[in-house]
C-alpha cells in the first residue's frame, strides 16, 4: 500500500487529514464531522470539469476524476476549497 496523506481543515479549528492509496485508487478522510467527511468523500469520487493552466494566459478544459491517479487527486485538491469549503494544508504535517 503506497499512502498520500495531506492534511485538510474548514472553518476556524476544525482540522483533519485525507489519505489516498495510490494502488487501491482510494481515499479515506478523518475530520470531525461526519457532515464534512462526507462532503469531501462526495466531492472527491464525482467528475468535475477545470480549467488547467497551460501557459501565462491559457487554459485547456480538463474533465478530471479525482480518484484515477495520483496527479488527478493533487489537481482537484487544488480546487476543493472554491468547490466545498475545505482547504488543503500543504505545508502542515499529516
Amino acid at each position: 500500500m503506497s499512502l498520500f496523506r495531506v492534511a485538510i481543515h474548514y472553518g476556524v479549528n476544525s482540522n483533519g487529514f485525507l489519505s489516498y492509496d495510490t494502488e487501491a485508487k482510494t481515499v479515506s478522510v478523518d475530520l470531525p464531522e461526519q457532515e464534512w467527511v462526507d462532503k469531501v468523500l462526495a466531492y472527491l469520487n464525482n467528475e468535475h470539469a477545470i480549467e488547467h493552466a497551460t501557459g501565462l494566459d491559457t487554459y485547456e478544459r480538463l474533465n478530471v476524476k479525482p480518484l484515477e491517479s495520483l496527479d488527478n487527486f493533487k489537481l482537484a485538491l487544488t480546487r476543493m476549497w472554491e468547490a466545498i469549503d475545505v482547504q488543503v494544508d500543504w505545508s502542515r504535517p499529516a
